[in-house]
């Protein structure tokens, strides 16, 4: 999924000597309007001592109305915030899940509309159970309307056979009547992989590493077909000037992921 930016939104912001240099100009206008002497407002006069707090105070709250504001969007809302965006998706967040593994599952189902049952469906049912890492869906040949579905636990290992039952339980309610559905332990399809960065000078190196291993996690989740390319493209978050060095399981070459595996990355990033 790509990153959704920010877009520019009309709100107000500004530091306390903009809001003070307002007050002292309207008390200018006040004086002049009356016909008396407009006060002294430089720094050090009373009035500048009862009015810049003020103005203080104002900055802060305009920050806070703007932090405010733009908690009541998806893309941007954390911590209490963003489990009350999943509470009106009847999404819950799962057990130690982070807000941004959190926001990216509720992001998903904004996305998507309830369908007739089939792998897509599945795959997010399945997700959306707590214990589930990933889930892949595969349509069998076993008759027209069969189902297997392969899920992973938490840390990105094959789920245990308890958890695929759970699992299967839970989605008893939502298995379309014709459908002979499994739930199933996932293979792990391991990918690697390895680049060199040659980053900005004042770009932290950690930060680029967790953005770069989350769009390709994020690109990974239920593909069958990973692309060099594509993911070379993925490097280039801000405080990337350029990268060398790159592979993909040890090849430059395009990786096939089977039906019934589910990716796990694995990333070995230098500068």
């Amino acid at each position: 999924m790509a990153t959704i930016e920010k877009p520019e939104m009309p709100i107000l912001r500004e530091t306390p000597d903009q809001i003070y240099q307002r007050m002292a100009n309207r008390m200018a206008l006040v004086a002049q309007e009356r016909g008396e002497t407009p006060p002294a407002t430089d720094e050090g006069e009373i009035y500048y001592d009862l009015g810049y707090p003020i103005a203080e105070e104002i900055s802060d709250q305009q920050q806070l109305f703007e932090y405010g504001f733009l908690q009541r969007f998806l893309p941007w809302a954390d911590g209490e915030f963003l489990d009350a965006n999943g509470g009106f998706f009847g999404l819950p967040r799962k057990t130690g899940e982070s807000d941004d593994a959190y926001r990216l599952r509720l992001i998903d189902r904004a996305r998507s509309e309830e369908g007739d049952g089939r792998r897509a469906d599945y795959e997010r049912w399945a997700r959306n159970i707590e214990g589930v890492g990933a889930a892949v869906a595969v349509e069998k040949t076993r008759h027209d309307n069969s189902i297997d579905v392969y899920i992973t636990d938490l840390s990105g290992q094959p789920a245990t056979a308890e958890l695929a039952q759970l699992v299967r339980t839970k989605l008893e309610d939502k298995r379309r009547a014709l459908h002979d559905l499994q739930v199933l332990p996932a293979n792990v399809y391991p990918v690697t992989i390895a680049v060199k960065l040659v980053l900005r000078p004042d770009a932290e190196f950690e930060k680029v590493k967790d953005q770069i291993t989350t769009q390709i996690k994020t690109y990974l989740k239920g593909r069958s077909q990973i692309v060099y390319q594509q993911i070379g493209a993925l490097f280039f978050v801000d405080g990337v000037i350029d990268f060398t060095g790159y592979t993909l399981n040890g090849a430059e070459l395009n990786l096939t992921v089977p039906v019934d595996s589910v990716s796990t990355l694995t990333m070995a990033v230098t500068t």
